[in-house]
């Protein structure tokens, strides 16, 4: 009978024994459907091929409902968008999915707040409107804030605030600067990377681009100052 003592506890142990069966369904069928990618493509074909697994990464999150990474995986999946012109004017279905692609990433950080990849991913998708280009900088800092050494996002750190009238920052500038001594450490193989960064940068941003280079590798800086930008 389940009045007596044994009886309880064997209803109470079913009952705990269906309840992490069920999570642990819960956790295994969104990794399965979950796509085997980079959590954030730093190259277009590596970005399109994840594109091809966006309905699997929504659903996946959906699914997950609270986890913050397969939410980020799910954004990440319309990374294509980070190479888009951001001089062209984009039509009506491309504004929708990019506002998906947006809120699917601000889901991301409301869940997870320190994935320090997807602030720079939302930093990185083509502005819509002045007020969404202003918040580029905050973007950029939440991203060193909660990913302060990250050797794999410090060059598109750099690429992106080069690009951007956040640069003006001198807080931003200083976090710039951590991320140019680290990729330039890594090797004389970084440098075409650092100047392609520098001759995309706004006209107004090259000269504390110039200065940040010179404090990082003066000899990187005077190469920049023979071959000016074209």
């Amino acid at each position: 009978m389940l009045s007596t003592p044994t009886a309880r506890l064997r209803t109470v142990l079913l009952a705990l024994g269906a309840i992490l069966g069920l999570s642990g369904i819960w956790m295994l069928i969104p990794d399965l459907l979950s796509p085997k990618a980079p959590d954030l493509p730093f190259e277009r074909a590596t970005a399109e091929a994840a594109a091809k697994h966006r309905t699997g990464a929504l659903m996946a999150a959906e699914i997950g409902l609270v986890r913050g990474d397969l939410w980020a995986k799910a954004a990440f999946a319309g990374a294509p968008f980070l190479w888009t012109d951001r001089s062209a004017t984009l039509d009506p279905n491309e504004l929708k999915q990019l506002d998906r692609v947006r809120n699917t990433t601000e889901t991301a950080l409301a869940l997870a707040p320190i994935n320090g990849a997807a602030w720079l991913f939302l930093a990185k998708l083509p502005a819509t409107s002045p007020e969404s280009e202003s918040r580029v900088g905050p973007l950029l800092e939440m991203s060193y804030f909660t990913a302060p050494s990250a050797p794999d996002l410090a060059l598109s750190r750099i690429q992106r605030a080069a690009t951007s009238t956040a640069l003006a920052n001198k807080d931003l500038q200083t976090f710039v600067s951590g991320d140019l001594r680290e990729v330039l450490g890594r090797g004389p193989q970084f440098q075409q990377a650092i100047i392609a960064a520098y001759r995309n940068a706004l006209p107004q941003n090259q000269a504390v681009f110039e200065s940040l280079i010179t404090d990082a590798d003066p000899a990187l800086a005077q190469m920049l100052r023979s071959s000016p930008p074209k």
